[in-house]
Formats: structure tokens, C-alpha cells, sequence
């Protein structure tokens, strides 16, 4: 499955489950945009293993200031409790959790989703290349 925007989530979601992806996930349960996976309501709740605090890890995250949403490639991404901000880890030919860059890629899900999957962000976020559909899509939509 390259791209897909199944319909929203009907049913309860756990608490943990922060307010901007609930709101995400009642518009759409979930998403592949190309190389970027937003976790649906069966898969999210089960994913905040990536939250888990890793000893000898130079980022140190926990579950109760992070929820992994989804992920770019292999490299998860979270939404801050505190602030609603997403961070993530720049793919830079290390494994996530070895990495010390850990980056403000939007002040919130509404500011992620339009600039990086929506948007010019993509390719430079996903490091895609010609040969990705997202990336085709967005052009011939004029996006990027």
C-alpha cells in the first residue's frame, strides 16, 4: 500500500490518545502519505513503545510528555503533551534512538500536516527522490 486516507474513526479512543490526533483520526483513521505513516486507532495506542525511555540513549523520552503518532520511514514521530508540537529525528544515516537530533518539525499537528505531507516539506523531511509516488502526487498538484 503506497498512499491512503482511510474514512474517520467512529468509535472510543484511550484516553492517552492526545486531543489534535483525536480530532486527526475522526477525519481519518490514519494515513500513508508515501514514506509517511500517521498511525491509525487500532495501531496507535499500541506504538508508544517508541516513547519508552531507553537507557544509554542520548534523547531521552517518556509516555507521559511524548505520544508517537506515526513515523517517517523507520524514524517515529511525537506530538509534545505539554505544548502539542511534533518532533522527530531527522534521518541523518543513524538508527533514531542513537541520534542526538531530535527537532521541532511543526508547533502543531495543523502546522505539521500541511508543510510536510501535504506540502514542499515532504521530499526534504523524507528524503524522497523522483521515483516517489507521494512526492509525484504532491507535484502534480502543484504542491511542491
Amino acid at each position: 500500500m503506497l498512499n491512503d486516507v482511510p474514512e474517520g474513526y467512529a468509535g472510543p479512543l484511550p484516553t492517552e490518545v492526545p486531543t489534535s490526533y483525536k480530532d486527526f483520526l475522526r477525519k481519518c483513521n490514519g494515513a500513508v502519505f508515501g514514506r509517511l505513516v500517521l498511525f491509525d486507532a487500532e495501531v496507535v495506542a499500541g506504538s508508544q513503545f517508541y516513547a519508552d525511555p531507553q537507557e544509554g540513549t542520548p534523547v531521552q523520552l517518556n509516555r507521559s510528555d511524548w505520544f508517537c503518532f506515526g513515523k517517517a520511514d523507520e524514524d517515529p514521530l511525537f506530538l509534545e503533551r505539554a505544548t502539542g508540537a511534533v518532533r522527530g529525528f531527522p534521518d541523518t544515516g543513524i538508527v533514531w534512538w542513537q541520534s542526538e537530533r531530535f527537532e521541532k518539525l511543526g508547533d502543531s499537528l495543523d502546522s505539521f500536516l500541511p508543510d510536510r505531507a501535504f506540502g514542499a516539506g515532504y521530499r526534504e523531511f523524507t528524503g524522497a527522490g523522483t521515483e516517489d509516488t507521494w512526492a509525484t502526487v504532491l507535484q502534480r498538484l502543484g504542491r511542491v
